[in-house]
C-alpha cells in the first residue's frame, strides 16, 4: 500500500470515528433523561434552567429553608418546619411561594401529634390559603382556612427579627418581641379571615374581622344542634338563630 492510500484510510477512519463520537454526544445531550425502578434519596432538588431551585423534597433532616427577598433565612424561622418532612416551593425569584409539610409523633403523656399543612404563598408575603390537619396534647382540627396578607413588606421584616431574635440579649430579645407584637396588632402581618372545618368535633365555619376576631360562626354544637351565631368585638354572641 502507497504511503498516500494509507494517508486516505487513516483520515476516512478517523473521520467515521469523529461523526460517531459526535453522534454519541448529541444524541446525550437532547435526551437527558434517565428511568429508574426505585430510588432511595434525603433530598431532591427541581431547579430553573439557571439553576435556582423552584421545588424541594426531602426528609425532615434536609427540610429546605425560608427564602425571601433575595435571602435565605435558618429552617427555625419557620416555626416548627425543622420537625418536618415534605416540598417546599419557590418563585422563580427565589422566594417561597408555599409547600406541603407533614409528620405525626407520640408525645411522652402518651397522646398524639401531628400535622398536614398544604398552603400557598402570597407573592412577597405568607400563606393565604392553607389545607391543614393539625393535632397536640388540646386540641385537634382540620380545615381549610384564607388569610389576608397586605404583601408590602412586613412579612420579610418579620423574618428578619424572627432571626435575629435567635442569638439577641435579653434586653434586645424584648425589643424584639415587642416590634413583632407591634406589627401583628397593627395588622401589618395580615390574620386568618375564613377557617372551615372541624375543631375537637364540631364542625364549623369561622368568618373573622380584620383583627382575626370571630364575628359569625356557624356549627354544630356537642348536641348534635346546628347554630348561626353573630358575635361583638368582644366576642359576645349578639344574636343567635335558633334562638
Amino acid at each position: 500500500m502507497t504511503s498516500s492510500s494509507a494517508a486516505t484510510l487513516l483520515a476516512a477512519a478517523n473521520a467515521i470515528t469523529l461523526g460517531t463520537l459526535a453522534a454519541v454526544l448529541f444524541t446525550g445531550a437532547s435526551s437527558q433523561r434517565a428511568t429508574f425502578g426505585e430510588i432511595n434519596v434525603e433530598r431532591i432538588n427541581i431547579v430553573s434552567p439557571s439553576g435556582r431551585t423552584v421545588m424541594a423534597i426531602s426528609n425532615k433532616e434536609r427540610i429546605a429553608a425560608p427564602a425571601m427577598g433575595g435571602k435565605t433565612y435558618p429552617v427555625a424561622v419557620s416555626d416548627g418546619r425543622e420537625q418536618m418532612a415534605g416540598m417546599i416551593f419557590y418563585n422563580q425569584g427565589g422566594d417561597e411561594m408555599g409547600g406541603l409539610l407533614f409528620n405525626s409523633f407520640k408525645l411522652p403523656n402518651g397522646r398524639y401529634a401531628g400535622i398536614g399543612h398544604l398552603s400557598f404563598d402570597r407573592y412577597s408575603d405568607n400563606q393565604v390559603l392553607a389545607l391543614q390537619y393539625k393535632e397536640n396534647a388540646h386540641t385537634v382540627q382540620s380545615g381549610l382556612t384564607l388569610y389576608d396578607r397586605p404583601a408590602d413588606g412586613s412579612f420579610k421584616k418579620s423574618l428578619d427579627l424572627v432571626e435575629e431574635a435567635q442569638t439577641a440579649p435579653p434586653e434586645r430579645l424584648a425589643e424584639i418581641q415587642e416590634a413583632l407584637s407591634a406589627m401583628s396588632r397593627e395588622g401589618r402581618l395580615g390574620g386568618e379571615r375564613v377557617f372551615l372545618g372541624s375543631k375537637d368535633r364540631i364542625p364549623q365555619i369561622l368568618l373573622k374581622d380584620s383583627k382575626g376576631r370571630v364575628r359569625a360562626r356557624l356549627l354544630i354544637d356537642e348536641h348534635d344542634d346546628p347554630a348561626l351565631e353573630f358575635l361583638d368585638a368582644a366576642g359576645q354572641v349578639t344574636a343567635r338563630f335558633p334562638g
